[in-house]
């Protein structure tokens, strides 16, 4: 019997704790305003109050307390999003894909609304059956193709069974199922069928570092307001117990440093995605494929797909110009100068189509190693181009002074110094390739070499390889590529002759929106061969699943490391107020409330974290550009292997800073309460 009570002590004291830390995250100015919820007759605002002396005064001093703490919590939050809405910050933050995935449940999808049996009609076996939502979904989305029209019969007639089957299946569930109803009235559904970060203001969720950042800085504000609080005892304690002091910074200067570079390099993944998709480019692979590695699309299917004229969007709705393939013509030096809209060629000259028809393959290739070290070899991405100024202008890529791109030939012949029996000079045969910055950095670490640069040669398979050209492609996929012309000798020896895995177009309207109706053409209403299309930047956006992963990755680790902070931040301020116990007595004597007493060791305990977080954050910006490799891809298989820059921005700071500070916080509250409630004669004993 006594083992269960202590137990169940041990197990109530434990919850207690777990509430007082998730209360510690919450704005101290707010918890203060609610301290009558748990001391009815502590006075805060005022010098006293009457005592509660029924339980009826009680609970209403309670019931204030909670209200006018979620009062004060609602008007920071409120001041901090109006605050970071007015910054000048991306619409996208790096961090708002935290905020989705967390947030990413709806109303209507907790236990108030049961989702009721699932559907039989239309469920083989090896089908799962669908969610109440995913029924919704599909439904709309296949009312919305059916109003844009197919022009192909045998797919009209698909979407037609779908349906049918779905409304099937709904008919079938909505008559037990709660959930379902709520999904499906006009008037709540739009509400509750949405995830929970939809409903809530845009910077709170894209930007939600900076909103705590500001809550906590207008609750100081707020605490500077409500009274005096005896901060030159805090310094001084700081000043005179600086070792220990120190030590505890410097375990958080650690953890943020590594928390701000493990950031810095999902930062640089982001960027990379960003800086490669082109808003007007449609990227087009074969159906089915999951990644350009795996597609396979016919000589003749693209040349009449680059043909097409688009005058419907993705919904149906006419588009207020029509849109097409850009289309350039050819000057001096095949340099190409792009046609507006509608304009045709000059007389005597042939426009051509800006379609990029590319080969994307991966080779290995072996790393040199010293003798008797493992074998070790590397990935490297190279791309097959039809056509070399059509590509460059389609991908907006450049080339470094000096280089120049390969000739429709794609080989070279190079003098060896030797000759051959007949006397005649002996030549030896070389691959024209350009290169990426990245991937001339990683070739040229194998010879000893920043970087290849034009006129170096390596070899690659039992090709031998000239470079003719470095790409200015820093910050976009393409810097870890080699761009070679499309010919049998690559090819055949890589085996991929005979299809394209690729085609990238450029919209006549280089908007994202030409880019979605021509997509959408191509996928769906384009009857003569079957695509799959996306806007280049919604391509590049899906090999961001890998970052999210990564992202995730990286707040398990920090939560592994925040719980050492925590307990270290709470081991010493417990020692500080252990040594400080007559100090707290003289304060309480000195005139001192409790809640002042509180927020005296919260302070401190922040004042230590801050500095450690400053310093940790400096520590980590030293990553910032660093070199690093990584491998995208978009969760299916395939993927891109890629060098990418390292990059500590303000929002990785911000980051840095609040991590930071929750932890001061949650190290910081605890002993602080502790110390709060000593009676003065016991602390003066």
């Amino acid at each position: 019997m006594n083992a269960l009570l202590r137990f169940l002590r041990a197990v109530r004291s434990l919850a207690g704790t777990m509430v007082t830390l998730v209360l510690s995250l919450l704005p101290l100015s707010a918890l203060l305003v609610a301290l009558p919820a748990v001391a009815p007759n502590e006075a805060v605002l005022a010098d006293s109050v009457p005592p509660a002396t029924t339980r009826g005064r009680r609970l209403l001093r309670r019931l204030g307390g909670v209200g006018a703490g979620l009062v004060v919590v609602v008007a920071l939050f409120a001041f901090a999003v109006e605050v970071v809405g007015r910054l000048p910050l991306p619409s996208k933050g790096q961090f708002g894909v935290l905020a989705q995935k967390v947030l990413g449940a709806t109303i209507a999808e907790t236990p108030l609304f049961p989702p009721g049996p699932e559907p039989t009609v239309g469920i083989g076996p090896g089908i799962v059956p669908p969610t109440p939502k995913e029924m919704v979904e599909k439904k709309g989305k296949l009312e919305k193709a059916l109003a844009a029209g197919f022009d192909d019969p045998i797919r009209l007639r698909e979407a037609r069974t779908d349906l049918d089957t779905v409304n099937k299946q709904i008919e079938e569930v909505l008559p037990n199922s709660p959930q379902l109803r709520v999904l499906l009235d006009p008037g709540w559904g739009p509400w509750l069928g949405q995830p929970i970060w939809k409903l809530l203001p845009p910077p709170l969720v894209q930007h939600w570092p900076f909103v705590f950042l500001v809550v906590y800085a207008a609750d100081l504000g707020l605490l500077m307001m409500i009274g005096r609080v005896p901060l030159a005892y805090n310094y001084r304690n700081l000043v005179v117990r600086w070792r220990i002091a120190g030590l505890t910074a410097l375990a958080f200067t650690v953890v943020v440093g590594l928390l701000v570079a493990l950031l810095a390099f999902v930062n640089g993944m982001y960027k990379l995605n960003e800086g490669t998709g082109i808003p007007g480019n449609v990227f087009v692979l074969s159906d089915g494929a999951t990644d350009e590695l795996f597609s396979n699309l016919g000589y003749g299917d693209v040349d009449n797909a680059v043909r097409q004229v688009v005058t419907l969007d993705h919904e149906g709705n006419p588009l207020p110009a029509p849109v097409g393939v850009a289309r350039a013509v050819r000057g001096a030096g095949g340099k190409l100068t792009r046609l507006d809209p509608g304009q045709e060629p000059p007389a005597g000259q042939q426009a051509a189509y800006l379609a990029s028809k590319e080969i994307y393959f991966v080779v290995s290739q072996p790393v040199p190693v010293p003798e008797g070290a493992t074998p070790r070899r590397r990935l490297l991405n190279m791309r097959a181009i039809e056509d070399a100024p059509v590509a460059a202008a389609v991908h907006n890529i450049e080339l470094h002074p000096g280089g120049a791109w390969f000739s429709s030939v794609g080989v070279r012949q190079v003098a060896t110094g030797e000759k051959n029996p007949d006397g005649t000079p002996r030549t030896r045969t070389y691959v024209e390739c350009v290169l990426g910055e990245g991937a001339a950095g990683t070739l040229g670490a194998d010879a000893g070499k920043a970087r290849l640069d034009v006129g170096d040669t390596f070899q690659l398979g039992d090709l031998d390889w000239i470079v003719v050209g470095v790409m200015k492609a820093e910050g976009t996929t393409f810097g870890s590529e080699v761009w070679v012309q499309n010919i049998d000798v690559v090819t055949k020896t890589f085996g991929k002759k005979g299809t394209y895995t690729t085609m990238v177009v450029r919209t006549d309207r280089d908007t994202i929106e030409a880019a979605r109706a021509l997509a959408y053409h191509l996928q769906q209403r384009y009857t003569a061969a079957k695509f799959k299309a996306f806007p280049e930047p919604e391509y590049y956006a899906e090999l961001t699943k890998t970052n999210d992963q990564f992202l995730m990755w990286i707040v398990i680790v920090a939560g592994i490391m925040a719980v050492g902070g925590v307990f270290g931040v709470m081991n010493t301020m417990f020692a500080a107020i252990a040594a400080r116990i007559r100090e707290v007595g003289v304060l309480r004597i000195l005139g001192f409330k409790r809640w002042q007493i509180l927020i005296s060791f919260m302070l401190e305990s922040l004042a230590i974290a801050a500095a450690g977080g400053l310093l940790g954050c400096a520590l980590g910006s030293i990553a910032d550009g660093f070199e690093a490799t990584s491998q995208l891809s978009g969760g299916a298989g395939g993927g891109k292997s890629v060098s990418l820059k390292m990059i500590v921005d303000y929002q990785t700071v911000a980051a840095g800073m609040l991590f930071t500070l929750v932890m001061g916080r949650l190290g910081g509250l605890v002993p602080a309460l502790s110390a709060m409630r000593m009676e003065i004669l016991d602390s003066l004993r």
